[in-house]
């Protein structure tokens, strides 16, 4: 049996938070690290559907299928989450985009358009595949 993808938004403020894509499931999770929203989103979901059955409300098909989970960041969410392996000094060199406009995609005073976040996003991809390609001896 196939597996559905339910789609998760995880944006931050000063927090982790997420929410499901699908606004028929009304859970909202706040948290300091991204493995714990993972968790607590969840243990939620999976609480909030379950009400939703015992209540005889129609819940969406793909909570009630074999489903697994799927994070989709915002930009600022994203740029927060990788700063622990890729600084953004390190994202500007690779990206050619200023690292003062990072820094305001990552407080959230600017969104980038489609075009931009594909660069920041190829950007930690390279950074990513150079540092795997490194081998010890």
């Amino acid at each position: 049996m196939e597996k559905r993808v339910v789609k998760i938004k995880v944006d931050w403020n000063g927090n982790y938070m997420a929410c499901p894509e699908n606004e028929d499931v009304a859970v909202v999770v706040a948290s300091s690290s991204f493995k714990n929203l993972q968790k607590e989103i969840e243990y939620s979901i999976g609480q909030h559907v379950q009400g939703l059955v015992e209540d005889g409300i129609t819940v969406p098909e793909e909570f009630l299928l074999e489903h697994a989970y799927e994070y989709v960041f915002t930009t600022r969410a994203l740029l927060h989450y990788t700063e622990r392996v890729v600084s953004r000094k390190a994202l500007s060199e690779e990206t050619g985009i200023n690292l003062q406009q990072l820094s305001h995609y990552a407080s959230g005073w600017r969104n980038p358009r489609e075009p931009m976040r594909k660069k920041i996003i190829d950007g930690i991809h390279a950074i990513g595949n150079r540092l795997s390609a490194i081998s010890v001896l």
